[in-house]
């Protein structure tokens, strides 16, 4: 796994990111699920290994407690084109945005504090990788 790259825009409030390492698409994700008999509950090994490669990296990534709501952009680069796109976006936000909780960078996923995803797809072979920029909307820009 290569290192994790980060640099934040403190002026505009933008923060960047790349995380490497997440092989994993949705229909991965709902197939994980399973019931626990010995715990008597409801587990999912695909999507905690998912938060755990995010967690990581993000904990490295971005030092400071964000504490307006957020837009994030995702540059998605697939190592091919086996999985839709939308299976691997719809898989990596989910955990992405829990991982950012998990790891105290923001309150809450809901409306009020993501306002927004947007995403861009590409493939490198060589270099499979997500690129992800976190922007910060002032209070006046929520939507």
């Amino acid at each position: 796994m290569q290192g994790n790259t980060s640099a934040k825009d403190t002026e505009n409030h933008i923060y960047k990111l790349t995380i490497y390492g997440f092989d994993s698409g949705l229909n991965e994700v709902l197939n994980g699920v399973h019931y626990d008999y010995r715990t008597k509950r409801i587990v999912n090994p695909v999507k905690k290994n998912n938060d755990e490669v995010i967690v990581r990296q993000l904990r490295f990534a971005i030092k400071d407690k964000i504490t307006t709501p957020i837009v994030i952009h995702y540059a998605i680069y697939a190592k091919d084109k086996r999985r839709d796109r939308m299976n691997i976006a719809s898989a990596f936000d989910k955990s992405f945005e829990d991982a950012l909780q998990k790891c105290g960078l923001i309150a809450n996923d809901g409306w009020n504090d993501v306002l927004n995803a947007t995403f861009e797809f590409h493939v490198d072979k060589e270099n499979p990788r997500i690129e992800i920029t976190i922007t910060e909307v002032e209070e006046d820009g929520r939507g």
